[in-house]
């Protein structure tokens, strides 16, 4: 039996009163933040352990309001293993943000490309400022609907959410989801799809985009598909300075594709974490 299924109505919209509860109205019960701590201070946001706990703490109630790295984000408790990290692990992802909030101006521009609940987002939006913009890209319409009430519920105004998948060429696609939460495990083109495809320089240009300091992508096996073509065809100033790209080429490393265009337009690898590559230009 397989473990997805087709994306559908239901899947973009939001838990009833979960617009009309101010951030704040699920905090962890006490039991609930005590075992919250226990898991930040010990290997127990590592693994199984992540999860069992995970399940215990969510099965109090859920959802749940957290705050990480300054931000506030709404979890629901999903098999998810970004809220997983949102809920146990206070340093969750952060050689992958520091990494790309370093690369900030303060007015500058920010790509976040398969942005989920704001993970990148939010702490990207805090790093380029109120002069600033983050464009928020997902294909699913449920989770920017949650990006975008966390957001407000941080003060940030900067976030401007996309719906739609990225690619190379215009489009419509299919998507499959894990049958136990909203994260997305694959994404077809069909000419019946019912989410639109971009290419990613059009969206910009539609944005009114120019110059970019900073790009994350995290599409699912899309990533060769949506990055690629962007780097050989977009102008100079439009190329990001820092680019974190999930890997998911042969073996575990990058695709060629993306290998092959970061070399073209000098882009070097500069680091690499558990599931991420880290590139910089110049």
């Amino acid at each position: 039996m397989s473990n997805t299924r087709a994306i559908t109505a239901t899947d973009v919209r939001l838990p009833k009163g979960y617009k009309n509860d101010p951030w704040g109205t699920y905090r962890p019960k006490p039991l609930q933040s005590a075992l919250i701590r226990l898991a930040r201070n010990t290997f127990l946001h590592h693994g199984r352990a992540r999860h069992k706990l995970t399940n215990l703490i969510a099965g109090m109630g859920s959802p749940l309001d957290v705050e990480f790295r300054g931000c506030r984000y709404r979890i629901e408790g999903r098999n998810n293993l970004m809220e997983y990290g949102l809920l146990l692990h206070p340093t969750y992802n952060a050689e992958e943000i520091d990494f790309l909030t370093a690369g900030c101006r303060k007015d500058g521009i920010a790509i976040d490309i398969g942005a989920n609940i704001g993970l990148y987002s939010l702490p990207l939006a805090l790093a380029v400022g109120s002069r600033g913009r983050v464009i928020a890209i997902d294909a699913n319409a449920g989770v920017l609907e949650r990006l975008v009430f966390n957001a407000e519920s941080t003060g940030l105004s900067q976030i401007m959410p996309v719906h739609c998948a990225v690619g190379d060429h215009d489009g419509m696609v299919d998507l499959s989801i894990r049958l136990d939460d909203l994260s997305i495990v694959s994404v077809k083109e069909s000419e019946a799809g019912k989410v639109q495809m971009h290419p990613l320089k059009t969206i910009l240009e539609s944005q009114g985009v120019k110059r970019v300091d900073v790009l994350k992508i995290d599409i699912e096996g899309f990533e060769d598909v949506a990055l690629a073509p962007f780097l050989e065809t977009a102008p100079d100033e439009m190329l990001p300075a820092r680019i974190v790209l999930e890997r998911g080429g042969p073996d575990g490393g990058d695709y060629p594709a993306c290998v092959a265009a970061f070399e073209r337009k000098g882009y070097k690898l500069v680091g690499r974490t558990r599931s991420n590559s880290l590139y910089q230009r110049g």
